[in-house]
């Protein structure tokens, strides 16, 4: 994308330069409405270099925020905190009791049997 820019801005130079050299030898042979025309496209011509440039600046900044919104907000940052730490978690009843008892389904549940 950058060097789309700076092409544009090359021919953007070369036709204003143009412009106005024809606009100055057209002033020399005695034309002056074609020298106006000539003046008032090289007029168009910043203009459209003007325009081409807040056209990136505006580019430039949407993409900077469109960057920062997938970023992580302060926000989420708590249900992401609440979810790495439900994921640690072997099943409801552990979490519920503080890791004090297993659930009936829990693959970590020892059986009653075994005398502890």
């Amino acid at each position: 994308m950058r060097s789309l820019h700076h092409v544009l801005y090359a021919c953007y130079g070369a036709l204003f330069g143009w412009l106005a050299w024809c606009a100055v030898q057209s002033a020399r042979n005695g034309a002056p409405w074609v020298c106006a025309v000539f003046v008032a496209g090289s007029g168009l011509v910043v203009v459209a270099a003007t325009r081409e440039g807040v056209l990136k600046d505006t580019l430039r900044r949407e993409a900077v925020r469109a960057q920062r919104a997938t970023r992580l907000h302060p926000a989420d940052a708590g249900a992401a905190e609440a979810a790495v730490a439900r994921a640690g978690w072997c099943c409801d009843a552990w979490a519920a009791t503080a890791g004090g008892e297993h659930g009936p389904s829990c693959r970590h549940r020892l059986p009653k049997g075994n005398g502890v």
